[in-house]
């Protein structure tokens, strides 16, 4: 039973991790891959994100590493 729920615990963190996230982001203006949501976005945060993990909603993103939320003012999702 431990084996079991090691092997499912294992699986899941590996999907998590395989479907985050990533953003480059320079003056405002923000490029997405693997987000469900938008592929492009402008927000007020004025970060330079390389490869950035993150994780997206419909009107905002965090930025896993300092958990710093970015509204987003305008998204499409294609390039």
């Amino acid at each position: 039973m431990k084996n079991f729920l090691t092997l499912v615990s294992l699986g899941v963190m590996i999907i998590t991790a395989a479907n985050g996230a990533t953003a480059n982001c320079s003056n405002g203006e923000c490029e997405f891959s693997y987000s469900s949501h938008y592929k492009y976005a402008k927000t007020h945060c004025a970060q330079i994100l390389t490869f950035e993990q993150v994780e997206t909603e419909l009107l905002y993103f965090t930025i896993l590493g300092t958990g710093q939320e970015c509204k987003v003012t305008e998204s499409r999702n294609e390039n």
